[in-house]
């Protein structure tokens, strides 16, 4: 099982199922899988975030750049770069492409985008 590790500023988000999608660096989730998703790991602070663990429903490759967003499918995906960005807990694309920049000290971030959902028993 994969666990994702959320700094303070995403925490409620995806605790409340507002943020249900993550990028990362490398893809390490797998569709159908399920993930374990904290805050505070490593720390005396960790505290897991959605209990039953999501279920991963897509993982793809995801490249954010200045102007744009590539995707390895863009079916996947809102056409609206805005759209995109709030679904990751920002206020619009120009604040995802800050953030990502300053955080990975580059001019653009490649990675994966790993979205879930609740878990139900069927």
């Amino acid at each position: 099982m994969v666990a994702f590790n959320f700094m303070p500023q995403f925490a409620e988000l995806v605790a409340s199922g507002v943020k249900t999608q993550t990028l990362r660096r490398n893809q390490k989730a797998k569709v159908g899988k399920r993930l374990q998703l904290y805050t505070g790991q490593r720390t005396k602070n960790c505290r897991k975030l959605i209990t039953p663990d999501p279920v991963v429903v897509l993982v793809d490759y995801c490249a954010i750049r200045k102007h744009y967003i590539t995707f390895g499918n863009s079916d996947n995906h809102p056409r609206c770069q805005d759209e995109f960005a709030r679904a990751d807990g920002f206020a619009d694309y120009a604040e995802m492409y800050d953030w990502f920049c300053n955080r990975y000290k580059a001019s653009e971030f490649v990675g994966y985008v790993t979205k879930w959902q609740p878990f139900t028993e069927e």
